[in-house]
């Protein structure tokens, strides 16, 4: 990989390798995660935003420095601690207001464009009814709230466009004999993750009643109930609990290239592992352990 530190003027300045880095992209989180130790001949400037660049010449990161510090001892070491753009979604506190018949367009206006991302993919409806935004949500939340609420989907940063299609990414990424080779596998069932029944509160009485149940839950012998409250949607409550409960933990040698949500199988038949698979967690680290990705699958729908 690639490292290029960017100074407040732009001025770009190329990182010599590191000798520790983290990167790490997680279904769950809005931004991408960056640690890295490189060592430095000579000082390299204030820097606040950094581009990481892969062996092929794409771009694996562009994200804004959090933190970094020179260390003196055994030589000169820069640690430079950085999140991906989405970063500052979540630390902008979104300005409260209420909208009457919502799109994404004025969504994306009011609390995306402003910094900086280029362009929004998704429904261009206006929806009746509501978005209240609150005091102390931030910039992405007000955006995911419209996204969850009105077109029932998980919002995406990618390459600069906020993703509210709902699209899955093309290609699949195959492991095992003739695809990517791993050297590591760990199967993982979550049972606290799981959910057995949600209710709902309905009727003049406020009575609350159930409106889904999790059948592989309740044959494992799991009681996990919980209550729904104004707005939510049970299949996706109970989806995401679904989701969360079981994944596989993927060791592969070198830097290997995939993208969140993509498609994922393995090349052999093995009734422990699931056919319909994706990728929820990318990993690259390199180290005194040596250079590897892990990967984070989970079981698609």
């Amino acid at each position: 990989m690639n490292y290029i530190g960017i100074l407040p003027d732009g001025t770009e300045v190329r990182l010599p390798q590191p000798v520790r880095v983290r990167l790490s992209r997680e279904e769950d989180a809005p931004a991408d995660g960056f640690s890295g130790v490189f060592p430095l001949q000579a000082p390299v400037g204030n820097i606040t935003s950094l581009r990481i660049y892969g062996r092929d010449g794409s771009l694996c990161f562009d994200g804004i420095t959090d933190d970094w510090k020179v260390t003196r001892a055994d030589g000169n070491f820069l640690t430079l601690t950085a999140r991906s753009r989405a970063a500052l979604l979540l630390d902008n506190e979104a300005i409260p207001q209420t909208y009457c018949m919502p799109s994404l367009s004025t969504i994306f206006q009011r609390h995306i464009q402003p910094y900086g991302f280029t362009g929004f993919r998704g429904s261009k409806k206006i929806f009746c009814g509501a978005l209240s935004v609150t005091k102390g949500m931030s910039e992405w939340q007000a955006a995911e709230q419209f996204c969850r609420q009105f077109l029932h989907v998980t919002p995406r940063i990618h390459d600069g466009v906020f993703d509210a299609s709902g699209e899955i990414p093309s290609g699949q990424i195959s492991f095992g004999t003739g695809g990517v080779p791993y050297s590591a596998l760990v199967i993982h069932n979550r049972y606290a993750e799981k959910i057995t029944e949600l209710l709902a509160q309905g009727g003049t009485d406020g009575t609350y009643f159930c409106v889904a149940r999790d059948t592989e839950a309740g044959l494992l012998g799991i009681r996990r109930r919980r209550c729904l409250t104004l707005g939510q949607n049970a299949k996706n409550v109970l989806r995401t609990a679904q989701k969360k409960s079981f994944s596989i933990l993927l060791t592969c040698p070198g830097e290997i290239t995939a993208r969140l949500l993509q498609s994922a199988q393995f090349t052999e038949v093995n009734p422990e592992l699931p056919r319909e698979l994706y990728v929820a967690g990318i990993e690259y680290v390199l180290g005194t352990s040596g250079e590897f990705t892990q990967f984070a699958l989970r079981r698609r729908g």
